[in-house]
């Protein structure tokens, strides 16, 4: 009885070594994050950039509060990625921005300038706070120093 020969396969290539890293900011995707027998729950995948950034808002309006509790409780503190421009715009691109209504004004910060601006965590904390600072005083009609002494 002859015998069938099996064809030969040849074996995987070795998983690529080094450091992967997160392209785009978009955090780890793939078989990188996916649960496996050496991580069963996944690969936390970091702080993601919107996070980081609500909670650098978090922390400038709660710096705030204690001094304008009555003030702030009237207010919508919002985030947006990028502001919405028009065609024919000047150079410099607006941090923040105040939304005047008559029952409930809103401050508007965007991300991505802002973002962009920070070269660290501590600049973000810093001029998210300094943005939300000079937004208030635009909507309050006041100086920025009355409502922050320190920025």
């Amino acid at each position: 009885m002859a015998r069938r020969s099996n064809p030969r396969v040849d074996p995987l290539p070795a998983p690529r070594g080094g450091r992967r890293r997160d392209r785009r900011g978009r955090g780890f995707r793939g078989p990188v994050a996916v649960p496996g027998p050496l991580s069963p729950r996944g690969v936390p995948g970091g702080w993601d950039h919107r996070s980081q950034f609500d909670t650098a808002v978090l922390g400038a309006a709660a710096r705030l509060r204690p001094q304008h509790a009555a003030e702030l409780a009237t207010i919508d503190i919002a985030v947006e990625d990028v502001p919405v421009l028009p065609r024919r715009w000047r150079d410099d691109v607006p941090l923040g921005t105040v939304v005047p209504d008559h029952e409930r004004p809103r401050v508007v910060l965007f991300r991505h300038p802002i973002e962009h601006r920070a070269e660290s965590r501590g600049d973000l904390d810093d001029l998210v706070l300094s943005v939300l600072v000079d937004q208030l005083a635009t909507l309050w009609r006041c100086d920025p120093e009355d409502i922050d002494p320190r920025v």
